[in-house]
Formats: C-alpha cells, structure tokens, sequence
C-alpha cells in the first residue's frame, strides 16, 4: 500500500510539473493576447495654451472629455501596463478658426510599455467633438480666506500665495462679471508653517460665487504659504577672555537690552538660548569704555522688538599698565646645525596687572623667549617673542613682540 501512494504521489506532482511548464512554454513562446479594459482616461489638447492661444482661440467645450479603452496585447506586456499613465491627446495645431470640430486622439503609453504590441480594440468614442470660440483673457488677484488659529504660543506671518494673480481664459461675456478668485486655508492646530496646494473659486463683485466650467485658468491650484512662528526670550552675552593680571574679578559691565524677543520656526528657535554679541580679550580693556553692537541673528529669525543694536558699558578697577624694559633675552628651539645671535638686545615691555603687584616688578622679572623654530637657514631674521612675568600671578605682558636675530652655521668645534 505504501508503495502505491508513493506512486500516485509521484504521478501528480509529475502532472503538475507538465502542466506548469506548458503554460510557461504558451505564455512566453506562443505569447497570447489578452484583454483590458482602460476607463475614464481625460483628453489633453496639446498646443491648446500656445498655438491655439496665439490665434485668439479657446476650447469652448468638449475639453472635458474622457474615453474609454478596451486594450488588446500580450499578457506580459499588458501586465507592465500602468493604466493611470495612459494619455489620450488630442492636437490642435490644426485649429485655424471658431465652431465645432470633430478631432482624432493619439494614445500615449509610458515608456516602460512597448506601445506597438498593443492595439485599441474598442473605444467609447474615436473622435472627440470640441467647440472653438475666440479667446478672451482677464487677470484677477487671488485672495485667501484663513480657517481656524495656530497652537497655543504660535503667531501667523505675511501669508504668500503662488500665483498672486490668475490668467483666465473664456469668452468676453462669461468673463466680464469676474471679480477675484479665492482660495482657503485652514491652519487650526498648526505649530509649524503651512503649505498647501488648493484649488480656487472664482467671485463676481457682488462676491457671489460663480460657477461655470468654461472658465478656466492659467493653473489649477494656487500654493499657499501661511508662516506660523513663535517667539522666544533670549539673553544677550559677551564672552570674555581672560589673561594673567587681567580677570573677571577686576571687570564689571553692563548689556543694554540685557535680553530680545526672537521670532521665527519653532526647530529654528529651539537651538537658541543665548545671543553672542563679542568675544572680548580683558588685557585690551581700558579703565571704562562704552561699546555698540548690532545684534546679528541666524537666518530665518527677526527680532520682534525694534531695538536692533546693543550698547555695552565696561569698568575694569584695580588694574594699571607700565612699560618695563628688559635686555633678558634668551633663544629656543633653534636647529642644532646653526648658531643665533641677537640683533636685539633690549626690548620694551608693556605690562598688566594688579596695580598693588605692578611696582614689584622689575626688568629681572620680565623674560623674553624668542622662538626660532621657523628659522631653517642662516640669516637676519625677525621672530615672535613670548613674554614671561615672574614674581607675581597677577600681572602679564600685553601686545605682541619680536626680536631680531642674526642665524649662522654652527661651528664644527
């Protein structure tokens, strides 16, 4: 009995085998045709905005038209098919004069399909019938209505529509009445800009609504941008550099507006807490000095106050400046093959500091270093010079210094 079943197992799967590879060898081989049914597709007019337009003619009617397809082909190229992307269009470079035409349609397929193995095999209509009147044109301004208010904490921008203005196109007595187009945008809830594709209306000057077909426009949905914004309280700053002799403990100072009001997208304000005027260097400070800024902003953000600019008062006490002039000079990091020689032999020396600590410093206490790294070959040559202060924590040079040096090749012995 096992037997028996095995074999009758066999036997079918054999079955179905033969049968899978017959439909295959017919699918591909013999390649079928098949039916499908494509409905509703609209009619285009190429030429309708540009070679029509340019002889003062207009589709009157009939441009509304849909067609229905039965479409006949193999099955593997039907399959491929995206019926959505079938286009039926309609030419009218041919149109030289008003009244009623009877045109033939071209059916476009997309690219991906192999338009020559497919064949209309019925259609609803194999013409289409159009009306041609005279163009006339009218410019009328777009106006939005705004529905509902923004979260909690959000305000509205300048709304900006794209386009502002609507090219119409119909004949003279159905355009005559028309006063402005309208579209609406509802932004209730929104805490972030709105942007919305929306159709319009068109409104006579008693603002009454009119409806009519015929009357069509340049485009058929009008962009609208409505900017929701927030605000955000954030301080003004300065960032202060200190130096020896020269810190916060000597410096007292004032920002005028301490803080503004910042409008603009949330994400954008989100990463702001502070405003940066200056990076401010405390050893350049005079005794009092009154500083103005204008406050700069990252883009996409205003300031919601009218003050633009910020004026800052500093007092620095206790802290005083005298000129010491040392003739200790020493040379480092000079290239062992060459030899220095100082050209300079004394240098004046600016320093800061504690007033109390300034008279304890003497010419023994200030050290300038030259440094000679960048010296590569022999020569005059002028290099930076860092000054050390001894003696005290509560003083240092102020400014930039160099000296000049005489390099040569260092003696063999």
């Amino acid at each position: 009995m096992e037997k028996i079943k095995s074999g009758k197992v066999l036997r079918i799967a054999l079955a179905i085998l033969v049968a899978v590879a017959v439909w295959l060898y017919v699918d591909s081989v013999k390649a079928p045709d098949v039916r499908v049914k494509a409905n509703n597709i609209p009619v285009e007019f190429s030429g309708e905005n540009d070679t029509l337009a340019d002889k003062g003619l207009m589709i009157l009617s009939g441009y509304d038209t849909t067609i229905d397809l039965t479409l006949k082909g193999p099955r593997k190229v039907l399959w491929k098919l995206d019926k959505s992307e079938i286009r039926i269009v309609v030419d009218t470079s041919g149109i030289s004069d008003t009244g009623v035409k009877t045109l033939r349609y071209n059916v476009v397929y997309p690219d991906a399909v192999s338009g020559s193995q497919i064949k209309v095999e019925n259609a609803s209509a194999f013409t289409v019938t159009v009306t041609v009147g005279e163009l006339s044109t009218k410019k009328v301004p777009v106006e939005c209505e705004v529905l509902g208010e923004p979260a909690a904490g959000f305000i509205t921008g300048d709304l900006s529509l794209d386009p502002a203005v609507l090219m119409l196109r119909a004949s003279r007595d159905e355009l005559v009445n028309v006063s402005y187009a309208k579209v609406k945008i509802d932004i209730s809830g929104a805490n972030k800009t709105v942007v919305q594709a929306v159709g319009y209306e068109l409104y006579d000057y008693n603002d009454i609504l009119i409806e009519n077909s015929n009357i069509r426009a340049n485009v058929k949905l009008v962009q609208v941008t409505m900017p929701v914004l927030m605000h955000k309280t954030v301080p003004l700053k300065l960032d202060f550099v200190e130096a020896p002799g020269s810190t916060m403990a000597q410096v007292t100072y004032q920002i005028q507006p301490e803080q503004v009001v910042l409008t603009g997208q949330k994400d954008l304000l989100e990463g702001i807490d502070e405003i940066l005027l200056d990076t401010v260097y405390l050893q350049d400070l005079e005794a009092k000095q009154t500083l103005t800024y204008d406050i700069v902003l990252p883009e996409g953000i205003v300031l919601d106050d009218k003050v633009d600019t910020a004026e800052v008062t500093i007092t620095v006490r206790g802290v005083s400046e005298k000129t010491i002039t040392t003739s200790n000079i020493v040379c480092h990091n000079l290239r062992e093959d060459l030899a220095a020689v100082l050209s300079t032999t004394e240098l004046d020396v600016t320093v800061r500091g504690l007033s109390a600590d300034l008279d304890n410093i003497k010419p023994s206490n200030v050290r300038v270093v030259a440094d000679l790294s960048g010296v590569k070959e022999a020569g005059k040559h002028t290099v930076p010079a860092a000054i050390e202060i001894t003696g005290t924590e509560n003083a240092g040079a102020k400014g930039t210094y160099q000296v000049v040096v005489v390099v040569s090749a260092a003696s063999e012995d």
